[in-house]
């Protein structure tokens, strides 16, 4: 049987009547039937024929239906038995799609068949869908039309209305509808605000649609006075729909979405729309919401197709959206829809069935899994079993040290302590208030927004930072913390260049010249990294040559003894750059002035990186939190419009050598951009810094308390508009705007990130250590009395910081964690 169905389904839409019967008989099958006279139809409808066959070996009697629809060239053939019910003999239902060499391609719908459709006075069908999956079962269903409107703002984007929707939205949905038709006609809609500026911009924009978004005719709304510009756009040689009654890009004057043409006057008024359209030459009109006997009139007074949508059952064809027919979209039903399914129900059941069987393990069972070979899933746990012994020794370890300041931590957690910490920050901002803060401005304010940058010399050798794998180039990193170890771990990881560390942290550094450099990424992947060396003693390092790149990422008190060994290590090498990646404001500074006390001509950049991490234990670091690293060169090769100076001759060679590093931190992993506005990101950085930072040292609380209780809350706001008062006397663009309430949402929005964390400045506080105070909201004081601003706030919880002198501070005797959060 199946190869006598094999043969009929390859040769029957090329067979006459007679040369069908005579296959039939060829292959032993009794058949009963009856043909239609003509040649099987070749129009836009479906033809059928139905017959019985008798398999001559297997003496059962079956029907087969043979469909013909030459509108997408398939062939069906469905087999039944006596009874009506598939027949299921050797397991198959033959339902035989195909699409033989000598049939042709799939014919695409134009205009000029929905003509044919209108003049032979069948209903047209349209349907509104905004996406690949959507279009596809609208093309497969045989609908005639398909509309991307921009209804997609209410439907798709949750908008409340359609005006918002963009024509870069419009032409993103178009192509995605595209992709999924291939015989329906889809029609793109304007957008609002597209069309109606002028005759040029309403082409221009359906040339976009056509040609980017690939859709067969545009749709825009409105009556007469839009005549010119839809005569316009037709002579351009692009069909257009035009759409009348109830146009909800003009709800709002419309006074809702209400039935139009409610009066004869009205209803004259949209007439007189209908018959502008088809004058300026749209092939078909969309009427919404009138009246059916209005809507039936107009379509008797027009010799092109009407679609209506609320409009009864008196036009030339009806339009719904896809997901009010099929009960997808469950905020509002028009009374003009029928609902042709209740799918939204049918989804939220099969979306609860998920979760139920996911919640009780009961998905994935093993037929929606997959397995390995049992000799290789028994060698996995075999090495499995070894790394967890070995992490479990390292877990004990850094339990320990987690012990360890999670002990000193919960002296300033306890509830007592951080009351009275806020009733002393209570009363030092009383006590503040109470005075007169008077400042003089210094005479050389009026005009100097910015701080002149340390000019270097520009007689300098050629730069040469290029990555080179016949000679590797020497990189050292001055600083063994959470940052210093990240990014010697993630140059040396790819062996791109020599990676040196310099250090006071003996325990670190020992660990890592013993064992390498274990780094686990944000994915919890460990990597051990053997090639980097660590030393305490930066002379070292230039044993066997200089190096080209110096990275300086110690903290902010330590930046004068770095600078001293940043000089010690490029003092033969006039090209080798020095990069700042540090927090606060005047670190580049100092290190460029030292290298110019000591007679060097290097460069030094300046850069900010918003990457997380923390050491667990001295040989051990651990990536939490990526984000990009973004670098500037030395200002003495800015514009002469930021500093009133031409730019240098070597600028050009600096910007080249820049872009170079930027692609050896891209290569290694490290998200990297080239700043033209450094300032705006360090201060950025800044006045985030000194809102949460020295709060959370002072209060001995996590990022989260801060946010999470009035008190602490509304100081954080003061800080953050004392802070970027003061950038905008600088004439500092923020990243986050001008405005206060962005930048304080900005702020806050970083504290809720890190919620859970301590602030670096409460673990240098809790240590004994220097903390960075003086060149966060120091600098913001600084800047703020040389420019006449107020910044009370910020002096205030900065003096309370410098104060600071905990008493667990000399039981801290080793160093457990190094924190970088912000």
């Amino acid at each position: 049987m199946s190869n006598s169905l094999s043969i009929l389904s390859s040769t029957i839409v090329k067979q006459s009547q007679k040369s069908l019967i005579s296959k039939l008989n060829n292959n032993n099958i009794t058949y009963r039937t009856s043909f239609p006279s003509s040649s099987f139809s070749s129009s836009i409808h479906t033809s059928s024929t139905s017959f019985q066959i008798k398999n001559n070996n297997n003496n059962f009697t079956n029907n087969i239906s043979y469909i013909n629809n030459n509108n997408n060239n398939k062939s069906i053939f469905k087999l039944f038995n006596n009874n009506g019910i598939n027949n299921n003999n050797n397991n198959r239902f033959y339902s035989v799609h195909t699409t033989p060499t000598n049939t042709p391609i799939e014919k695409k719908t134009t205009i000029l068949d929905i003509k044919k459709k209108f003049e032979s006075n069948i209903p047209i069908t349209m349907v509104t869908a905004y996406d690949y999956c959507s279009a596809k079962e609208v093309d497969n269903a045989g609908i005639d039309m398909l509309l991307v409107g921009d209804s997609l703002g209410m439907v798709v984007l949750g908008e409340k209305g359609t005006s918002n929707v963009t024509m870069e939205q419009m032409i993103h949905h178009c192509k995605a509808a595209m992709k999924g038709v291939k015989r329906t006609f889809v029609v793109g809609d304007l957008p609002f605000g597209s069309f109606e500026t002028s005759t040029r911009d309403a082409v221009a924009n359906a040339f976009r649609l056509m040609k980017e978004g690939g859709v067969d005719a545009v749709k825009l709304e409105g009556g007469k006075k839009h005549a010119a510009t839809i005569a316009a756009i037709v002579n351009a040689g692009m069909p257009v729909i035009g759409h009348i009654g109830l146009t909800p890009q003009s709800v709002s004057a419309l006074g809702g979405f209400r039935l139009q043409g409610k009066t004869s006057e009205q209803a004259m008024s949209i007439l007189e729309d209908a018959l502008a359209l088809q004058e300026a030459g749209c092939s078909a009109i969309v009427i919404e919401m009138v009246p059916e006997i209005v809507a039936t009139q107009i379509t008797k007074q027009l010799s092109i197709p009407t679609i209506g949508i609320g409009a009864g059952n008196g036009t030339s064809g009806q339009v719904l959206v896809y997901h009010d027919m099929l009960g997808l979209y469950s905020d509002f039903l028009p009374k003009f829809c029928k609902q042709y399914a209740t799918l939204s129900k049918t989804i939220q059941d099969g979306l609860k069935e998920y979760k139920r069987e996911t919640e009780q393990r009961q998905f994935p069972t093993q037929a929606h899994s997959f397995t390995m070979k049992q000799e290789e899933s028994q060698m996995f746990i075999e090495k499995l079993n070894i790394l967890n012994n070995h992490n479990q020794e390292e877990s004990s370890t850094a339990s320990n040290n987690k012990q360890n300041i999670d002990s000193l931590f919960s002296h300033f957690s306890n509830p007592n302590n951080i009351n009275q910490s806020v009733k002393e920050l209570m009363e030092r901002e009383k006590a503040m208030e109470t005075l007169t803060f008077v400042k003089d401005k210094k005479s050389n304010n009026n005009n100097n927004n910015k701080s002149t940058p340390l000019l270097t010399s520009i007689e300098q050798a050629k730069l040469n930072i290029v990555p080179d794998k016949k000679n590797k180039k020497k990189i050292a990193v001055i600083g063994a913390g959470a940052m210093g170890s990240f990014f010697s771990a993630k140059i040396a990881s790819k062996e791109i260049a020599d990676v040196w560390m310099v250090s006071a942290w003996k325990e670190h550094v020992e660990k890592i010249n013993r064992d390498g450099l274990t780094f686990y990424n944000l994915k919890g992947e460990k990597e051990k990294i053997k090639s980097i060396r660590a030393t305490l003693d930066a002379k070292e390092i230039i044993k066997d040559g200089y190096p080209d790149i110096v990275f300086v990422l110690v903290k902010s008190p330590a930046t004068k003894q770095a600078s001293l060994t940043a000089s010690t290590i490029v003092a033969g090498n006039p090209n080798a750059i020095i990069l700042t990646l540090q927090n606060g404001v005047g670190n580049r500074e100092e290190i460029e002035q030292t290298i110019t006390e000591k007679g060097y001509k290097n460069r030094v950049w300046q850069g900010v990186t918003s990457n997380g991490c923390y050491v667990v234990e001295p040989g051990i670091v651990r990536h939490t939190g990526s984000g990009p690293t973004y670098l500037a060169a030395s200002p003495s090769i800015v514009s002469k419009s930021d500093y009133g100076m031409e730019n240098r001759q070597d600028s050009k060679e600096e910007r080249e050598a820049l872009e170079s590093l930027k692609d050896i931190l891209i290569n290694v992993g490290i998200e990297s951009q080239v700043s033209n506005d450094i300032d705006a990101l360090i201060w950025g950085k800044v006045v985030a810094n000194a809102a949460i930072n020295p709060l959370s040292a002072v209060l001995g609380v996590q990022n989260g308390y801060l946010i999470n209780n009035e008190y602490p809350k509304s100081l954080m706001k003061k800080i953050v508009g004392e802070g970027m008062e003061v950038c905008r006397a600088k004439g500092i663009k923020l990243p986050y705007g001008d405005d206060t309430e962005q930048g304080f949402k900005y702020v806050t929005d970083i504290a809720q990130r890190t919620s859970s964390n301590y602030s670096s400045m409460l673990v240098d506080v809790i240590r004994g250590q220097p903390t960075e105070i003086k060149s966060i909201n120091g600098v913001i004081v600084k800047e703020g009395e040389r420019l006449d601003v107020n910044v009370s706030y910020n002096k205030m919880i900065m003096e309370m910081v410098l104060n600071r002198h905990p008493s667990l501070s000399s039981s801290s005797s080793s160093r457990s964690k190094s924190v970088q959060h912000l």
